[in-house]
């Protein structure tokens, strides 16, 4: 792959924003303790939890990372993610619920919307899921702990169903009426998870880890905040999160039902 160095110009030149802020936080807590070392008055103990949110969040999201860039290594084998695919499509199709091409063509009608939909799918994974574990650990840390290690649970769960199950996503199936949103050069091309990129594997569709990470935030504050509308968004926020994986021809509706599986097998 190359040097580090060339990695990651290679990984941030294709939109890799969570290995940028990564480093930025992980440069912010080395520069810190640096000053402390030296004794500069002015990063003194008040800094400290700044610091310390600064060092869990770097640890956390790079151990996201390292997922991203192992899922980006397991061997492409679409002579078995194919197959699969059309085995949940065909279940999906005997029991009445294989509709997700006709919601895509209904809403590639309104290419603004459409758009929209694409950018939530892209954005709100990541700043709906590193918002919210900056909260929990700032303000109702005792839900933090329980929040970080399901993710990290869930994470593992979803590595290896993506290694023993690969599965291929809706959007490579034209021949049903999907169209890949990249070729309209929607939003879901976006990070660092595309063509070219040391984490990009797309045959990682089962279970979706978007809805995944949306479930598992969604409960952390639904545990933590005290206002009702706060935890009506909570709850609001996966199910809009499966409409978005769906609607997007990224996931199949299967696919949402293992996520959900997946992160209740992880708070077992």
């Amino acid at each position: 792959m190359g040097t580090l160095e060339s990695i990651f110009v290679h990984q941030i030149e294709r939109g890799d924003i969570v290995l940028a802020v990564v480093f930025v936080l992980l440069t912010s807590y080395l520069v810190y303790q640096a000053l402390r070392l030296m004794r500069v008055e002015a990063f003194g103990g008040r800094f400290r939890p700044v610091s310390r949110l600064a060092w869990e969040m770097c640890l956390l999201l790079g151990l996201e990372q390292g997922y991203e860039f192992t899922r980006g290594h397991i061997s492409d084998h679409p002579e078995v993610a194919l197959p699969n695919a059309y085995r949940l499509l065909d279940l999906e199709w005997r029991h009445g619920f294989f509709v997700e091409y006709r919601l895509e063509q209904f809403f590639l009608h309104f290419r603004t919307l459409m758009n929209a939909i694409d950018a939530f799918y892209v954005v709100a994974h990541v700043a709906v899921t590193i918002g919210v574990l900056m909260y929990l650990y700032a303000y109702r840390r005792q839900y933090f702990w329980f929040t970080r290690n399901l993710l990290i649970v869930t994470t593992a769960i979803a590595l290896a169903a993506f290694y023993l199950y690969p599965t291929a996503p809706p959007r490579f199936f034209a021949n049903y009426g999907f169209v890949d949103p990249a070729v309209l050069h929607h939003f879901v091309s976006a990070g660092g998870s595309q063509p070219g990129s040391f984490t990009y594997n797309p045959y990682a569709a089962m279970p979706s880890l978007h809805v995944g990470y949306a479930l598992v935030v969604s409960w952390g504050v639904v545990l933590a905040a005290q206002s009702r509308l706060v935890r009506l968004l909570a709850v609001l926020y996966p199910l809009a999160m499966s409409a978005a994986v769906v609607i997007s021809g990224e996931h199949w509706f299967l696919d949402v039902v293992g996520a959900l599986v997946t992160v209740f097998v992880a708070a077992a």
